[in-house]
C-alpha cells in the first residue's frame, strides 16, 4: 500500500468538494495514478443516473449508457453489495470465467474498454457515489495492488463528495429561501417529482394545492398533475428540457395560482444534484384591473398577445377584439391559440375564467 500519498491531488480532492466543474480534471489525476484511460464518477438513484468523465473516456462513457447498461450493471450491483471501504477491481467481483461471459463485458471490450477498478460511497442525500477508473481492453486487468494504491485517496473522496452533496442541497435552500423574501412560493423537486427544498410560502400552499407525496409532489388539480409529470418524464428522456407555465385550479375553491416550472440545467445540474425543477407559484388574487403586464410575465406572452388576452378576457369575441386593437381577424386567432397552449387552457371562457383574478389595485 502505498503510505504516502501526493498532496497534490489531495488538495484537488477537497477543491472538487467546492467546484464540481473540477471533477473531471479530478479523475485524470486518478487516472494517470493507476496507468489507465480514463475515469466516471456518476450517482445511483431512483430513476436517474447523473455522471461526469474524463474528456478520453466520455465518448466511451456516453455510449455505454446509450447502450442501457446501467440499468443492468452487475458490476455496481456486485460492488454496492461488497460494502467494502476501498476499491475494487473486476477480478474481485467476478470470475475470469464471468468476466469472458457477461454481456455487458462483452460490450465494453467492443467500445474499448472493459477494465475496471472503482469504489461505491454512500453520500448524505441517499445517493450511492460510484467512482470507476478505465483500462482499454488491450491493457492488462487491474490487480489487487492497483485497488490498493488508490485505497489511501478513498476516505478523502468520501469526505469530498458528502461536502458537495451538502453544499448543493444547501445552494437550493437558499434559493427558494431567497425566493421567499421576493414574495415568492418555490420548491426544487427531483427527476421523479419528490420534493428536495421548499419555502414557508409554499408550505402554506398545502394541502389545498399541493401535497408532499409518497416520493413525489401532489398537485390537487388533476389537469396540472398530469401536465407536470408528462413534462418531468420528457425532460428525463431529453437533452433539451422545457420551461412552462402551467394554471392550477384548487377543487372547491376559488383559490388559483400558475405554476412555473423552470429545469436546473448545466452547471446547476453538477453530479451531487437531486433537483431537477425549480417551481415558482404565483397565486392569482382577486383586484380590480385586469394587469396585462402580469398576464405577459405568467404566462411568457407577447405583448400582442395579452393584449389579445385581455381583451377576451374582458368578454369581447374574436371580431371585436380585432376591432378594438386595430389587427386583423385571423391575427386574433394566430395569437389566441398561441394563448391558449402557453396558459393551457382550451376555450376562450376558460381564458376569461382564468385570468379574472390576474388583476392589480385601482
Amino acid at each position: 500500500m502505498l503510505n504516502v500519498l501526493n498532496d497534490t491531488l489531495l488538495g484537488e480532492i477537497y477543491e472538487a468538494a467546492h467546484i464540481p466543474e473540477l471533477w473531471p480534471g479530478l479523475l485524470d489525476k486518478l487516472t494517470a495514478e493507476s496507468d489507465a484511460w480514463g475515469g466516471m464518477l456518476f450517482t445511483v438513484s431512483a430513476g436517474v443516473t447523473r455522471w461526469i468523465a474524463s474528456e478520453a473516456t466520455t465518448p466511451f462513457f456516453a455510449q455505454f449508457l446509450a447502450n442501457g447498461w446501467m440499468a443492468r450493471n452487475p458490476l455496481v450491483e456486485r460492488g454496492v453489495k461488497r460494502d467494502h471501504a476501498g476499491f475494487l477491481t473486476d477480478l474481485d467481483l467476478f470470475t475470469p470465467a464471468e468476466l469472458e461471459a457477461e454481456p455487458m463485458y462483452q460490450d465494453m471490450r467492443r467500445l474499448g474498454g472493459g477494465q475496471h477498478v472503482g469504489t461505491a460511497i454512500n453520500v448524505p442525500n441517499g445517493d450511492t457515489l460510484v467512482i470507476n477508473i478505465e483500462r482499454r481492453s488491450g491493457q492488462s486487468p487491474f490487480s489487487r495492488g492497483d485497488a490498493e494504491r488508490l485505497d489511501p485517496y478513498r476516505p478523502h473522496l468520501a469526505r469530498a463528495a458528502m461536502l458537495a452533496a451538502r453544499y448543493t442541497q444547501q445552494r437550493f435552500e437558499n434559493t427558494v429561501s431567497d425566493l421567499e423574501l421576493l414574495g415568492l412560493a418555490s420548491a426544487a423537486i427531483g427527476a421523479q417529482g419528490a420534493i428536495i427544498a421548499c419555502n414557508r410560502r409554499f408550505e402554506a400552499m398545502m394541502p389545498s394545492l399541493f401535497k408532499d407525496g409518497r416520493g413525489r409532489l401532489s398537485i390537487e388539480d388533476p389537469v396540472a398533475q398530469k401536465v407536470v409529470f408528462d413534462l418531468i418524464d420528457k425532460s428525463n428522456a431529453s437533452a433539451r428540457p422545457e420551461s412552462v407555465s402551467i394554471p392550477i385550479r384548487a377543487a372547491g375553491s376559488d383559490a388559483r395560482a400558475v405554476l412555473h416550472m423552470v429545469p436546473i440545467t448545466g452547471h446547476a445540474r453538477d453530479v451531487f444534484t437531486r433537483a431537477a425543477h425549480l417551481l415558482v407559484v404565483t397565486p392569482i388574487g382577486i383586484e380590480r384591473k385586469l394587469d396585462l403586464a402580469l398576464v405577459q410575465g405568467l404566462f411568457d406572452l407577447t405583448p400582442a398577445e395579452a393584449r389579445t388576452a385581455g381583451s377576451i378576457a374582458q368578454g369581447l369575441s374574436v371580431p371585436e377584439t380585432a376591432s378594438q386593437l386595430g389587427i386583423a381577424v385571423n391575427t386574433v386567432r394566430a395569437q389566441l391559440r398561441a394563448v391558449f397552449d402557453k396558459s393551457g387552457v382550451g376555450s376562450q371562457s376558460e381564458l376569461a375564467a382564468l385570468l379574472s383574478g390576474v388583476k392589480s389595485p385601482g
